[in-house]
């Protein structure tokens, strides 16, 4: 921090110090307030400290070190108990290990014990150990070794005592030593019958199993049904529990399964778990997905208009783009429609103006109303396989803020000039007014930009035909005529000509363009499964993907530059260990990816790999071995790099229907805009945003869960029909415990290496193969196989293949 830079700053804190329209802000707020930067967060705190000696400041924080105040009778009797939990929490002979013993001797000092004890988000992983996500941003995560989680579940917010320290690329463990909220206080899953008496086994694997189920509770569930319960007892029984009246007590007798299981008791019976519905539910339940909206939410919903008022139409303070050609393009059956595109192009410039016109949402959702209030608590929309959990009312979700064509809507528009490099000239973020002229499909898009390719004719009578290509068959009732799309042909052309523009220069910096295809699971009018089919991303989904990922870097860059409170979407490097492990298997394959150092650690090297491998047979495995590589992203009060994207600035803006990030910082736009911040709004920001961030992180991890939970069931329902058929397939993987083989539809199975009897076969890891010791034969990634469905269990979401017999030759 430079010199002039800092009087600078001694300057405005002083100012900010006699404000008397501020409140008094301590280190951690300041450094929010002030927008400090990361890597000067230690230059900063040692100009707090020097402002302190020189008397220039008078509040407390983090940095004043001085005339520490005495603490008062409840603080020291709080002090107490943290160090009687220390005693009990750690044995004698562990608190004669030295590492161990500073600890427990700095749960006595406060100061210590702030930096040893902190609090966070508990996520536990199927395998036992598990991270906690701490609620100080500047954190990472803590590791959790399992049988350090005491009875903690997954999603418990927690307090921990930290064990190591991070160092280097190992991250920091811990213990967790209290559970200060219940994430989980019901519990989804399968009623069973043991000699004790009936227990449950939760569909969620991240849950310890079974909970026993109290006698008398069982609210006339039978075993095979499935039930929720109310979570009674978290188990971990202590001894002065057991010692407890019994009277009192839950636990019968001595030997009773409660003193080791947790307990729960039913509270409804969704039904056998073969009967038809009961599927979905389970997954929505077992989740603790929301279902219906309250009564609050409904009736403010209900009270928005269904048109946008004159008064607003009228009015100077939105742009009026309804004279641009304006048109939506989403999947067939999407009713939220959150994006529209016009784009002018201007020939004698070489010039492309590309408008990104976003919902306006907060015109209709208020901060703190009970819409506000749901929406953040939800998060994200859910989409299973047969329905969408809306994060708002459906009047609003497919009503007054979803673009639809021929109706006036109001918008959030980010125009952007770009030149024939695709390099942006300059762009503007302003409210506005459209009326959508045309509401396209992405298979529609598709259509009309391959039959300018020459790949395929156009028109009603083979309009079928059209929508089928590279997606599998179609209902011909289902089919859209796309002539209707003809008029905007030369609009979709430049629409194509600068997505490709934009998506050359994202891969030219080193942007990851993963292009897997994903299951679609298509549905009789029964309701019953009638296929499951492969979907390939095309054109028309690059074009719009490019279009917003360029809006969504454009809002991020300029809110990142006027330095107030915000939130970004972060995607952190690769742990080292991880580049590392994938290095080595890429090797296997005669590709080298350089990992000397964490300075190696670079999305352009990755990029250059997936162009390598692309058309090859081991395309599909080793994408997605570089996709699990890869942190998940989140989202951040921080602006930082997103790797996946090779991205300095990013955040999500595009669909505030769906993500409350985005519907949040609309509203941060919106006052700026209009002009409307000052510093008591700022702090307001500062203050609630990490715990946004926090929320929608954790919203988005568990819709994604759900999601493809549901889409593993279904795909387990389906296979169920196919029991001792045969499939073509290809293999996907490779482990010690068997042979993991994608079907063309896109289903996965295992060949568990305990069914192949001819021979012993085992999974050389470093050859990455899996050969049999007395025949030699060998399975390679991308060898192509027939398999047999052997089994399939709905319940672990798992289907196990045996390699088909081979045909006599004729």
């Amino acid at each position: 921090m430079r010199e002039e830079q800092k009087e600078k700053l001694k300057k405005i804190i002083v100012d900010i110090e006699k404000d008397p329209s501020l409140p008094k802000m301590k280190e951690k707020e300041l450094i929010h307030f002030l927008g400090i930067p990361k890597e000067e967060k230690k230059d900063f705190t040692a100009l707090l400290e020097e402002m302190t000696e020189e008397g220039l400041l008078s509040f407390s924080g983090k940095y004043k070190q001085k005339d520490t105040p005495a603490l008062s009778r409840k603080e020291k009797e709080q002090e107490k108990h943290r160090v009687q939990d220390a005693e009990q929490f750690f044995s004698p002979e562990e608190l004669h290990d030295k590492r161990k013993l500073a600890l427990h001797e700095g749960i006595k000092k406060r100061s210590v014990e702030k930096e040893r004890t902190l609090k966070g988000v508990y996520s536990k992983a199927k395998k036992g150990f598990g991270f906690v996500s701490l609620s100080e941003k500047e954190l990472d995560d803590i590791y959790i070794p399992k049988g350090l989680e005491g009875n903690a579940m997954d999603g418990d917010t927690v307090q921990i005592l930290i064990t190591r320290e991070k160092h280097g690329d190992s991250a920091a463990e811990g213990k967790i030593v209290k559970v200060m909220k219940r994430a989980v206080t019901e519990v989804l899953g399968l009623v069973k019958e043991r000699r004790e008496g009936l227990f449950l086994f939760p569909d969620n694997q991240k849950l310890p199993s079974p909970f026993y189920i109290q006698p008398g509770k069982s609210g006339g569930a039978v075993p095979g049904d499935k039930v929720m319960a109310k979570i009674l007892s978290y188990g971990g029984i202590s001894k002065e529990e057991k010692r407890g009246s019994r009277r009192h007590s839950l636990i019968p007798h001595k030997s009773s399964p409660l003193l080791s299981y947790p307990v729960c008791g039913v509270t409804e019976v969704l039904g056998a778990s073969t009967e038809p519905g009961v599927d979905v539910l389970s997954v929505i339940r077992a989740f603790s997905l929301p279902e219906d909206f309250p009564e609050e939410v409904k009736r403010e919903a209900e009270a928005i208009p269904q048109e946008v008022p004159e008064s607003i139409l009228s009015s100077k303070a939105r742009r009026d783009f309804r004279a641009l050609t304006t048109i939506t393009i989403d999947g067939e059956d999407a009713k939220d429609l959150d994006d529209a595109i016009s784009l002018e192009y201007f020939p004698e410039k070489k010039l492309y103006r590309l408008y990104v016109h976003i919902a306006d949402v907060t015109e209709y959702v208020k901060e703190g109303s009970s819409l506000d209030l749901e929406a953040l608590e939800r998060g994200t929309s859910v989409y299973l396989t047969d329905r969408v959990i809306p994060m708002l009312p459906r009047e609003l979700s497919n009503g007054i803020c979803s673009l639809h064509e021929g109706v006036d809507r109001l918008t959030l528009s980010c125009i952007m000039d770009y030149n024939e490099k695709g390099e942006q000239l300059s762009h503007e973020i302003c409210p506005g007014i459209i009326c959508s002229d045309k509401r396209m499909s992405y298979t529609g898009v598709t259509a009309v930009l391959e039959k300018e390719s020459g790949t395929a004719s156009l028109g009603a009578e083979n309009s079928a035909s059209v929508a089928s290509l590279d997606m599998g068959k179609r209902n011909e009732e289902t089919a859209e005529d796309y002539s209707s799309y003809l008029p905007f042909k030369d609009l979709l052309l430049h629409m194509r000509e600068l997505s490709r523009l934009l998506r050359h220069k994202r891969v030219e910096r080193g942007g990851l363009d993963f292009d897997f295809p994903e299951s679609k699971v298509i549905f009789n009018e029964k309701g019953q499964i009638a296929e499951i089919r492969s979907v390939i991303r095309e054109e028309s989904h690059k074009i719009i993907e490019d279009f917003m990922l360029a809006a969504n870097e454009t809002v991020a860059e300029e809110y990142y530059w006027r330095d107030i409170p915000f939130l970004y979407r972060v995607h952190e490097k690769p742990d080292f260990d991880k580049w590392q492990e994938l290095s080595r298997i890429l090797s296997n394959f005669s590709i080298l990816l350089r990992a000397k150092d964490p300075d190696s650690i670079r999305p352009k090297a990755l990029q250059g790999i997936l162009e390598t491998i692309k058309g090859k047979e081991e395309e599909m495995m080793l994408s997605n071995l570089i996709l699990r590589s890869l942190k998940q992203a989140k989202y951040s009060v921080e602006c930082e790099e997103h790797f996946g994207l090779a991205s300095k600035y990013y955040t999500h803006f595009t669909s505030p229907i769906r993500r409350y990030p985005d519907l949040q910082i609309h509203r941060i736009i919106k006052e700026n805009l209009f002009s409307q911040e000052n510093a008591k709004r700022y702090a307001h920001y500062s203050r609630i945003l990490p715990d946004v961030a926090m929320q929608s992180s954790l919203r988005e991890r568990r819709a994604d869960e759900a999601e493809r939970d549901c889409m593993k069931l279904k795909k387990c329902q389906y296979m169920k029909n196919f029991l001792g058929e045969s499939f073509p397939g290809t293999i996907s993987g490779l482990t010690e415990y068997g042979i993991y083989v994608t079907l063309e539809n896109g289903i996965e199975g295992m060949i568990p290496l305990r069914m192949l009897n001819d021979d012993y076969f085992v999974f050389i890891e470093k050859e990455l193969i899996t050969r049999g010791e007395r025949s030699g034969k060998t399975f390679r990634i991308g060898d192509s196989i027939s398999v047999l469905v052997y089994a399939v269990d709905t319940l672990s979401r798992t289907i196990d293949f045996v390699p088909a017999p081979e045909l006599p030759e004729e």
